[in-house]
């Protein structure tokens, strides 16, 4: 049973491939020759290409990349967000594991979703500074910690916050809009906050903005 939700991101390229691992040993180089080491060395490389996912947002015109073996993106599943400075967009990227269980209706009832890695999109009407936005906004709570952050080619900010989960985020804005792009590390202690840190890092060094 999918979770109820509003559609948030339209234009989604998405690459879910998941194909198994090789590797070019040293030790056959004498066995092979200089052109089945190209295509040996042509074809790996391709194979770790096919194991990137790409997210595409052609309404917010930007662009990351992710681990399709690892991590799904699915809309259907996104975290519910409320408040009147609600986000325009909310995106959630979830381990697979994670992803089958909300899927299944393991977090009915009331139950508390993992803490994960999400992206969400907001108007900024009042054109105020990052930090001025962050602070009045009633999505973060106990904010702190506020660093100067290089994203896509531009300067933001991170910071630290508290609440359900404690986060790390990294808020920029889109020279395309005017709109705030936030990307979010929720953590709760766990084994899996390292693994949804790899996403986020990830993300975050990938993340970039895209024409139409």
């Amino acid at each position: 049973m999918k979770l109820k939700h509003k559609p948030v991101l339209n234009s989604i390229l998405m690459g879910l491939v998941i194909v198994g691992a090789m590797s070019y040993k040293p030790g056959i180089a004498s066995s092979v020759t200089p052109e089945e080491a190209a295509r040996l060395e042509a074809s790996t490389a391709t194979i770790a290409s096919q194991s990137q996912g790409v997210y595409r947002s052609d309404r917010f015109l930007f662009r990351f990349t992710y681990s399709s073996k690892d991590f799904v993106i699915d809309n259907n599943i996104s975290t519910p967000s409320n408040g009147i400075d609600a986000p325009l967009a909310a995106l959630d990227i979830w381990t697979k594991q994670h992803a089958q269980k909300i899927r299944a209706g393991a977090y009915e009832g009331g139950t508390e979703y993992p803490a994960n890695v999400s992206i969400r999109v907001y108007n900024n009407p009042k054109k105020l500074a990052l930090q001025q936005w962050v602070k009045q906004s009633n999505q973060f709570t106990m904010s702190r910690d506020f660093k100067i952050a290089r994203i896509a080619g531009k300067t933001g900010i991170k910071f630290q916050s508290s609440g359900l989960y404690e986060n790390e985020s990294v808020v920029f804005i889109n020279p395309k809009d005017s709109r705030i792009i936030v990307v979010s590390l929720s953590k709760n202690g766990t084994n899996n906050d390292a693994i949804y840190r790899r996403a986020y890092q990830q993300i975050a060094n990938s993340f970039t903005f895209v024409n139409r």
